[in-house]
């Protein structure tokens, strides 16, 4: 069997995450049906996957250029290179439109289906992006033989936007590294905190209308107005330049010579397992998720996790942190006064939440995939 992987949308970011721990634990399954993997994608992408005698790297020059190039070869040139190289296609980002069968598709951005967030962009090309990415996904999924999930929530709310009916699919939960799970968890109280060694905050998050940063800075401003000794260090590129202006018109409001909120733009994956070590509190304020890798990290971080109330968040957190409504600044203050007061509770929360990391491991993500791309195609050949 040869099983291609179509990864010629990703840039960066979760997608190519999902797609390096894949192929990193595909390698451990002693997989022997599997002929090869032959795995489509840009140069840059390519570079930074692993590299075995079991995986085919596919470039081509058009995926290497713009959007519009590489969109034309999906649309023009990929058939007739999936038709000699492979025996099933899995789609990694669920935007294959092609002709080629069968092929799997997987769900990973809930923004193309939660359109109440759709009102507040206003510029109309990021709107049209949206909308685009939304119809190729509906006919992914439309003539998929297969479709992959990463939550219960994703599955429920994607299934009634689009007719599904008679859909083989499977909810296929992502992994986390070891590397964010820490043994150690030690939660001093709040007094041990001063002006010189504040409590710090961190929120990890591109920034974006859903992400709430905004919310976050005058929530913790206001904690400061009350007295209490609290920083907060934000990560995360700007992916739509007015929130961006949003984020930053909010700090310069609150804290203008930045003494207690700084903003990273652009951390390593590799190195961000530090930043939950050097800090002592967690915020997650996304209003719009599909599985949260993020939260996942921080639940293994072993600190006190205040998180947005919104769906799916307690899918996975559950009764390990404390929820707010992200779009209120004054309910994010009262979570995170409530963390300040009780952290010591806290500690019962983190060993339930390392408990419960022990179900998402990549090892199983790689694992149950491949068994259902393989079950795809048996009962595709069946028919």
């Amino acid at each position: 069997m040869r099983i291609g992987i179509d990864a010629s949308s990703i840039v960066d970011g979760g997608g190519f995450t999902h797609l390096n721990q894949f192929l990193i634990n595909y390698l451990f399954l002693n997989e022997t049906s599997v002929e090869r993997l032959n795995i489509y994608a840009s140069k840059k992408v390519l570079e930074n996957l692993p590299n075995s005698p079991k995986f085919s790297k596919r470039n081509f020059r058009l995926l290497n250029r713009s959007r519009f190039c590489r969109i034309f070869f999906q649309m023009f040139l990929f058939d007739s290179i999936l038709k000699k190289e492979c025996d099933i296609l899995f789609s990694v980002t669920g935007d294959y439109t092609g002709n080629f069968r069968p092929y799997i598709g997987m769900s990973q951005n809930m923004m193309l289906y939660e359109r109440e967030f759709w009102g507040e962009i206003k510029s109309l090309q990021e709107r049209a992006k949206f909308y685009f990415n939304f119809k190729r996904q509906q006919k992914c999924f439309k003539n998929a033989e297969g479709i992959i999930f990463l939550s219960n929530y994703a599955k429920k709310y994607i299934t009634k936007v689009l007719d599904l009916k008679n859909k083989t699919s499977m909810i296929i939960h992502h992994g986390i590294s070891n590397k964010f799970i820490s043994s150690k968890s030690v939660i001093k109280t709040l007094k041990s905190y001063t002006e010189k060694a504040p409590f710090r905050f961190l929120y990890i998050s591109t920034i974006h209308v859903y992400k709430n940063q905004w919310n976050v800075v005058e929530a913790v401003s206001k904690l400061r107005i009350k007295g209490y000794p609290v920083q907060l260090t934000l990560i995360g590129d700007i992916i739509y330049k007015p929130s961006g202006n949003l984020l930053n018109k909010a700090i310069k409001n609150v804290d203008p010579n930045h003494q207690f909120i700084e903003h990273i733009l652009n951390v390593p994956h590799n190195e961000i397992s530090e930043f939950y070590q050097n800090h002592d509190g967690i915020i997650f304020a996304s209003s719009c998720e599909n599985m949260p890798n993020i939260l996942l990290e921080s639940m293994g971080a072993g600190k006190p996790i205040a998180c947005s109330d919104k769906r799916p968040m307690d899918e996975f957190l559950k009764s390990g942190g404390i929820y707010f409504n992200a779009r209120s600044v004054n309910s994010i203050l009262d979570s995170l006064e409530k963390m300040l007061k009780s952290l010591k509770s806290f500690e019962a929360m983190n060993h339930q939440n390392k408990e419960e990391l022990k179900k998402y491991t990549w090892g199983n993500t790689s694992k149950e995939t491949v068994n259902f791309i393989k079950d795809t195609l048996k009962r595709y050949n069946d028919v």
